[in-house]
């Protein structure tokens, strides 16, 4: 697997939020690390086919992204920093949805929901309502929800945000964790 970005840019009107990036990734984990308002998320925004840059292409294996359109899209796992999901569904009745939602079989979707809710240490909380989470369980969730479909690319942006020291070993735990027993590519957006 092997992601190239090639002189990406995007601009807002007058506004340059991305400016001529350049780089090849492979399977492993990388940090993308800025200020606020630097272009990080713009940037994977981009990465996952949810804005159109400026100038510049993004290949997958070679191949530009838009090309392979949707074929591109199910390689992604995807956790934005505010992810959506309904506080009165339980963590089960939740990945379920989301399962659906990508087009995995109810078969296939049951046997990788209780892996993922073991691998993201939720399987005793798996019938508990989203609401009743704390904040570092929601983002075990919604790491869960980025990967249930085997994306050979995973992106988080700011996905330890908001979370006490422990919590933030647990999801850099975690997704060591997932690198290591998937051999997916993960790049990690934070500020901090």
């Amino acid at each position: 697997m092997e992601l190239s970005i090639e002189c990406l840019s995007k601009r807002f009107g007058s506004k340059i939020a991305v400016n001529n990036i350049s780089v090849t990734l492979q399977p492993g984990v990388y940090g993308l690390l800025g200020a606020n308002g630097a272009g990080k998320t713009t940037l994977m925004r981009m990465v996952c086919d949810v804005l159109k840059p400026t100038s510049g292409r993004i290949l997958y294996n070679g191949k530009e992204i838009e090309q392979l359109g949707e074929h591109y899209r199910s390689y992604l796992g995807y956790l934005p920093q505010d992810f959506g999901y309904y506080p009165d569904f339980t963590a089960k009745e939740y990945l379920n949805f989301i399962a659906a939602i990508k087009g995995i079989d109810t078969v296939t979707a049951k046997k990788q929901i209780t892996e993922l809710l073991k691998i993201v240490n939720l399987s005793d909380v798996a019938e508990k309502k989203i609401r009743t989470f704390s904040g570092g369980m929601k983002q075990r969730l919604g790491i869960a929800q980025a990967v249930i479909n085997d994306p050979h690319i995973l992106v988080l942006d700011e996905p330890t945000a908001g979370l006490d020291p422990v919590g933030k070993d647990q999801i850099l735990n975690l997704l060591k964790k997932l690198h290591e027993e998937k051999k997916i590519t993960i790049i990690l957006v934070s500020h901090s």
